[in-house]
């Protein structure tokens, strides 16, 4: 149908300069829906033959070149911000943006200013409107079902087993969106040592078994050697979306670069421990300990930048043997019973803090590197084993740290699928396409 539209206005008498008839007109002449007139409008503004004039319409032809008014450095602060902002997951993709007086007052700018900005970006694409309503992102045309590739580690039999709490959060999330978007999911695991991929009956599939598909998502969680499907999949046409659980630093840029591909994070990065320190500045608390047993891993380490860098005075206690709870399960399942593997890699982490922290500074406060560390810290007061704790916070919003009446870093699994998905929607019209991975930001959440 949208073809229909385009090449009926094409065929039409035309002239550069003479006005299209406004979407409105466009749906009664030619019975088509508007998100169907306005897609067939952005791919014609898209190939050069027409362009917007916000408040005005569409016109043939190209436009003339004109110097905007706002001075390049402030405009130029001002849309880093407000795309730091969408980055973030500040804004949801699928709702209307705030008022112009209510983003006015979010960057300190005058409306006159913010109204400009709003214009400039709309007229790249990057923001719609209709009539005079509120700004909102733009939006794929709606299709019937369509088949959507969802790709994580698995056995060489096909077998995938979720492993924490924020693994099942994405899924459910993932799963939950794609039946509320009307989006058939394709599940299928990659095995990483036999390079193939398996789908969840154990039989060995290749890519192009799967005509129908028109986007991938990929999870890296525990991926060893995530290079691996990167490069079994970078020869594919359709859009792909990537949840890159590692350290920034390790994915090439040749990867950022691919035209259909994002790259998405919400764990990595100092920004959560930024997030920390500048809530515990909120709280009056300067001085706090930092302890990890996990100091192995970029995330540990990067979570200790972010306090530092947010003004706190950090004392840190920190053990570089290990890079994950999971590295003391994996530890404990070549040296024991598998019955048992849980009990002992928790008693393991437990001789480890005790002597991390048996000898500390007086602090206003103690973070932890995730909220099982800190349960296993309580564990051991209760025993006798460590003085009185002061307060504490940790990281990644646990069931158990609602159990245990414990402060939490949450990261939002909620935004991260959700712009996730709008890029598969988008795929190499996605406006906020950058060399860049994507940090999705959370918060604390008191409890």
């Amino acid at each position: 149908m949208k073809n229909t539209v385009i090449e009926a206005l094409l065929n039409s008498p035309h002239s550069d300069g003479d006005k299209l008839p406004s979407v409105r007109q466009l749906m009664q002449f030619l019975h088509a829906a508007s998100g169907t007139v306005q897609s067939a409008l952005r791919e014609l503004s898209n190939r050069g033959f027409i362009y917007t004039d916000p408040g005005k319409g569409c016109f043939w032809g190209k436009r003339k070149s004109v110097e905007l008014p706002i001075q390049p450095s402030a405009q130029g602060e001002l849309q880093e911000k407000f795309f730091a902002d969408v980055r973030s997951g500040y804004f949801s993709l699928q709702s209307a943006l705030p008022s112009q007086k209510e983003l006015a007052l979010r960057y300190r700018v005058s409306i006159s200013r913010m109204r400009q900005f709003l214009k400039d970006i709309q007229q790249r694409g990057m923001l719609e409107r209709e009539g005079k309503s509120r700004y909102f992102f733009p939006k794929q045309e709606e299709h019937a079902e369509t088949e959507i590739l969802f790709i994580t580690r698995s056995t060489e039999w096909g077998a995938y087993n979720p492993v924490s709490e924020r693994e099942m959060e994405f899924l459910k999330s993932v799963y939950r969106t794609g039946a509320e978007k009307n989006l058939k999911l394709r599940l299928l695991g990659f095995n990483e040592d036999t390079e193939t991929f398996v789908d969840r009956n154990g039989n060995v599939k290749q890519l192009n078994e799967y005509p129908s598909v028109v986007g991938a998502f990929v999870s890296t969680l525990l991926m060893q050697k995530p290079f691996r499907i990167l490069s079994k999949l970078q020869n594919v046409k359709f859009p792909i979306s990537v949840w890159w659980e590692h350290a920034a630093n390790l994915l090439p840029a040749s990867f950022l670069k691919k035209e259909d591909w994002a790259f998405f994070n919400s764990t990595f990065g100092k920004n959560p421990g930024k997030a920390v320190g500048k809530y515990l500045l909120q709280k009056g608390i300067k001085k706090v300990l930092y302890v990890s047993p996990y100091h192995a891993s970029s995330w540990s380490k990067d979570r200790l930048k972010g306090l530092e860098e947010s003004g706190l005075e950090v004392i840190s206690k920190a053990d570089a043997k290990f890079a994950s709870p999971w590295d003391f399960r994996q530890l404990e399942l070549e040296t024991g019973p598998k019955h048992t593997i849980d009990l002992r890699a928790k008693n393991h982490e437990k001789s480890i803090l005790r002597e991390l922290v048996k000898d500390v500074s007086e602090v206003d406060a103690w973070v932890t590197v995730n909220d099982e560390t800190a349960a296993l810290l309580l564990e051991l007061e209760e025993e006798g084993a460590l003085s009185q704790i002061p307060y504490m916070v940790g990281f990644d919003n646990s069931v158990d740290s609602y159990l245990l009446r414990l402060d939490s870093f949450e990261f939002n699994t909620e935004v991260l699928v959700s712009q996730m998905f709008y890029h598969l929607e988008l795929g190499k019209n996605d406006p906020f396409k950058s060399h860049r991975i994507r940090e999705i930001s959370g918060k604390v959440v008191e409890k």
